[in-house]
């Protein structure tokens, strides 16, 4: 045998060594890098909204995913208006409305609170443009706002139809805010003038406990007007690669989400002042003292070019709202941690 083929040989038997022996390093190494990951976000209590908790995170670089029931349907209150507005601007692409497009209002279609339009609103009827209406309900979340955009569209089986054929799913749009809202606290004869915040809160403090539990208990199992944490990060993943609307529909949706001024003490509260976050709010009301739903829904981006969509639920919530915001603040920090 030569010295030559010698010398081969144990050049080839050395690199099938060192390839058997480091690929398992390599494997080991990624595990344990995907365990912390999954750690930080498990290290988050939870407990502390003492209600059904429900979160996504998707990174959306890597496509690595984490959940918590989510597979489980949520009440999104009023997250729902980023599924709506979705299917607003769907529209515009299409060419069958227009951003400029003067809407009236008319008093009688004013919503229950949150409504600063009904607040603010003058004489029988005021015109908005279809962006204004969509940055009053994005970006503050304006109820009147939002049903007005629901009818704009022709209803929620209509804005539900466009949803479906973007090709979002486990997100549904059922009621309107006029309807969704009553349900909540077992008011069955929601009238105009109910619009008006200090009647509105009076005739909800007429209501008998008893029939406020029963509508809670109800609200709470009703698959109307929900959205699961898969789902809301999926649309969430597909608003923000322009596979839902185009470039100039999706800057600007992305642009009233980042501007929005709400939730500040929710998802906003746990990324650094070097992350900005691109989100919607949804709070409903303290019903008999439990908490219906509060949620924030967003994507958070550093400077760099990290992003993730998250999605945090509590529903039926004993805790104080403080302890709500926490846990969401909480996440997104974990996950912050999670991607640095």
């Amino acid at each position: 045998m030569s010295s030559v083929f010698v010398r081969r040989f144990l050049l080839s038997l050395a690199v099938v060594l060192l390839v058997s022996v480091s690929l398992p390093l390599l494997a080991r190494e990624s595990l344990t890098t995907a365990q912390m990951n999954a750690a930080l976000l498990n290290s988050v209590d939870v407990s502390a909204a003492r209600g059904s908790v429900g979160i996504g995170v998707l990174d959306l670089k890597t496509g690595k995913s984490w959940f918590r029931n989510g597979k489980q349907r949520f009440p999104m209150q009023s997250v729902y208006k980023l599924p709506i507005a979705i299917a607003v601007l769907k529209r515009v692409d299409d060419g069958k409305l227009a951003l400029n497009q003067p809407i009236t209002v008319t008093r009688q279609e004013l919503s229950p609170p949150w409504s600063p339009m009904s607040r603010e609103f003058k004489g029988n009827s005021q015109q908005f443009t279809v962006q204004n209406l969509l940055e009053r309900s994005v970006g503050i979340s304006d109820n009147t706002a939002a049903d007005v955009l629901v009818r704009l569209v022709g209803g929620t089986r209509q804005v539900n139809a466009i949803l479906s054929g973007l090709k979002i799913h486990d997100v549904r749009v059922d009621r309107l805010e006029r309807q969704l809202q009553p349900d909540c606290v077992g008011l069955t004869n929601f009238r105009p003038e109910l619009a008006d915040e200090k009647k509105w809160s009076e005739a909800v403090q007429k209501i008998p406990d008893s029939v406020k539990k029963s509508a809670l208990e109800k609200y709470l199992v009703d698959p109307r007007d929900t959205a699961t944490p898969e789902g809301i990060v999926d649309l969430l993943a597909k608003l923000q690669s322009n596979q839902l609307l185009s470039q100039k529909s999706t800057a600007l949706l992305l642009k009233i989400m980042t501007d929005s001024p709400t939730g500040a003490k929710r998802l906003k509260a746990g990324i650094p002042n070097n992350w900005s976050i691109a989100h919607k709010t949804g709070t409903g009301p303290d019903v008999v003292g439990t908490g219906t739903a509060t949620n924030d829904v967003g994507i958070v981006s550093s400077l760099n070019g990290k992003r993730v969509a998250i999605a945090v639920f509590v529903a039926g919530s004993k805790a104080p709202i403080e302890a709500r915001e926490k846990v969401m603040s909480d996440v997104a920090s974990a996950v912050v941690k999670a991607v640095e």
